[in-house]
């Protein structure tokens, strides 16, 4: 077998593979390979592909290699061994023929989001690395968010010239509410969109505050866009996740900080009622209505339902996949995990986010660097936001939702790991650029 040259080597790093990732959620994930089936999304596919990667270079480590205690890591292998033991549970109980291939393919979603978690987590091996996949996860929320707004405003996908041979969907068409469109971008569903939105602005907030090195307008932009996607997405899961982040930042804000960020959300509330007449309205009767609002009543009956259910298998579940939308439709994932994979499942999962959430705050406090701590606190918030918004949809069942939640995961225990070794400035134009680092040196 041919060796590659350093340089192929150089250019095939963990940094690239992400950006590619990234690059993909540009795809609408209504759109699937027809031969493949449920996993012919491409995001899927990538992500499929860096587990393989991630593993193909794991077994090239030297026996006995020692590495710090990861905490994330290991509570992700929790969670895919709970997974594994609720299959081989389900399996030899028994599934009907309908729910044998839809938990086979759960099995490869979980292998997936590992994939996602894994090169994130190990391949990011310096800081130079971690703030370019974080300012690229900032871009495609801004970009997302740009098409967002103009969807908004044309009324119109915008995705009707999307074609690729091979693929299909099931169409571009947009909801409303309210009389307002509900954007949602490349996603396949608005709170999708929401989680893409809720998970990158508290990170563009933390680059617009902490890297000063770049100009007002380049920093502030991204938050500004994304904010007000949030704002227009006529969504009550995405303004609460929003806020959810909002309350996390500004537990690691100085007073004034938190002055000038409260004038500053006065300020886009305020251009939002003149700009948009109505929305005011639309906002607030999506919370002092919600007693009357069908999802609300559905949301509540379907506890109900996801607890008698859970009561019949109350440790590993029925298995991760087979609850099956013919069934019923809880709209919170939180109670699709217990039916699915039992308390075990909740608890480890619950852990995972939690962990993550804990370990990005704590380590901004073991750097002195501000653009180090700032997004610290943007991981431990979009983490926050993210694991707030699960309680509103399924969010495991759609591709780009659980793919960001796991990408926010690898990329916060990265952040864990490299906070307790040497600090590192942001690169600037002019500084020369760090070799890159591949998955072998991990």
């Amino acid at each position: 077998m041919t060796m590659a040259t350093p340089s192929a080597r150089r250019r095939l790093d963990a940094t690239s593979v992400l950006t590619v990732f990234l690059l993909l959620c540009a795809v609408p994930t209504s759109l699937t390979f027809t031969a493949i089936g449920a996993l012919g999304r491409p995001i899927v596919l990538a992500a499929l592909a860096m587990f393989a990667w991630w593993l193909g270079h794991s077994l090239q480590r030297p026996f006995g290699t020692q590495t710090a205690v990861q905490p994330v890591r290991w509570l992700l292998a929790a969670f895919a061994c709970t997974v594994v033991a609720s299959y081989a549970s389900a399996m030899l109980r028994g599934l009907p023929g309908t729910e044998v291939s839809p938990a086979d393919t759960a099995l490869l979603r979980v292998a997936a989001w590992c994939g996602i978690f894994l090169v994130a987590h190990d391949g990011l091996r310096t800081w130079e690395s971690l703030y370019t996949v974080l300012r690229r996860v900032v871009l495609t929320g801004t970009l997302m968010a740009l098409l967002g707004l103009g969807q908004f405003l044309t009324k119109n996908s915008l995705l009707g010239w999307f074609s690729v041979p091979g693929m299909s969907g099931d169409g571009t068409g947009i909801d409303q509410r309210g009389g307002f469109v509900r954007a949602a971008g490349t996603a396949s569903h608005p709170l999708e969109y929401g989680i893409v939105l809720c998970v990158t602005l508290p990170l563009a907030v933390a680059f617009a505050m902490g890297d000063r090195q770049r100009g007002a307008i380049r920093r502030w932009l991204p938050v500004a866009v994304i904010g007000a996607a949030a704002v227009l997405s006529v969504s009550r899961s995405a303004l609460i996740a929003v806020a959810v982040a909002g309350i996390v930042l500004a537990a690691s804000w100085t007073p004034r900080q938190r002055l000038y960020a409260g004038l500053g959300g006065v300020v886009m509330m305020a251009a939002v009622y003149i700009a948009v007449p109505g929305m005011a309205g639309t906002l607030l009767g999506m919370f002092t209505g919600a007693s009357q609002d069908p999802s609300i009543a559905s949301r509540v009956n379907g506890a109900d339902v996801a607890f008698a259910m859970a009561g019949r298998l109350p440790f590993f579940g029925r298995g991760f996949g087979t609850l099956l939308p013919t069934y019923v439709y809880l709209d919170n994932q939180y109670l699709g995990i217990i039916v699915e994979l039992g308390v075990v499942g909740l608890v480890v999962v619950l852990a995972l986010f939690a962990t993550g959430i804990v370990l990005s705050w704590r380590g901004r406090r073991r750097t002195d660097l501000p653009l180090q701590s700032h997004l610290g606190a943007g991981l431990a918030a979009g983490i926050s936001s993210a694991a707030v918004a699960f309680t509103f949809f399924d969010a495991l069942s759609f591709p780009l939702s659980a793919a960001f939640m796991f990408l926010m995961l690898g990329l916060a225990g990265a952040y864990w790991r490299l906070s307790a070794g040497p600090s590192a400035q942001p690169a600037t134009a002019t500084s020369a650029a760090p070799a890159a680092t591949d998955l072998r040196r991990t």
